[in-house]
């Protein structure tokens, strides 16, 4: 896999900023290192249902391999938002991260969170990129949305307890 900070942006923002319980769901977006380390811990937590989205096919076998349930191509799905809410009944997803930096991503992301759901964006987009938010979506919805750096992880700490 990767460096100790990847280890930290994924794994650590699963267990130390949404701590999912076993009965929820997850979607990640962006199967690279920091996207299928979060898959890990969110396995190891035993989260019910993962999904894993990306636009390589060649990730995708692997994701399933480390425990996403649900992993899909996003370039190869004709609505990727009707896939995921019909995976999640309706009702979208518990918890949300985004591992690739790009804005589309981050709104779509953002509009798959059940209510009471929580998001956390680690992907760095590029500087002034902007995204379309509806706020009243947010309020009513109770849901939260969070910008994280290395999953609130400490090295010293956190490397040490993955071993």
């Amino acid at each position: 896999m990767g460096r100790g900070a990847d280890w930290e942006a994924g794994a650590g923002t699963v267990e130390n900023i949404l701590k999912p319980s076993p009965d929820s769901s997850i979607l990640i977006f962006g199967l690279g290192t920091v996207g299928l380390t979060a898959l890990i811990a969110a396995k190891y937590l035993g989260v019910k249902q993962i999904i894993g989205v990306d636009i390589d096919d060649h990730k995708l076998p692997l994701a399933k391999e480390l425990g996403a349930t649900d992993p899909l191509n996003s370039s190869k799905v004709a609505d990727l938002p009707t896939s995921i809410r019909d995976l999640s009944n309706d009702l979208g997803v518990d918890y949300a991260i985004e591992c690739t930096g790009v804005p589309s991503v981050i709104e779509t992301m953002l509009t798959l969170l059940a209510n009471r759901g929580t998001a956390v964006t680690v992907g760095l987009a590029p500087a002034g990129a902007q995204i379309k938010l509806d706020p009243q979506q947010f309020l009513m919805g109770s849901k939260a949305w969070l910008g994280r750096r290395e999953g609130d992880s400490g090295p010293q700490k956190y490397i040490p307890h993955q071993l």
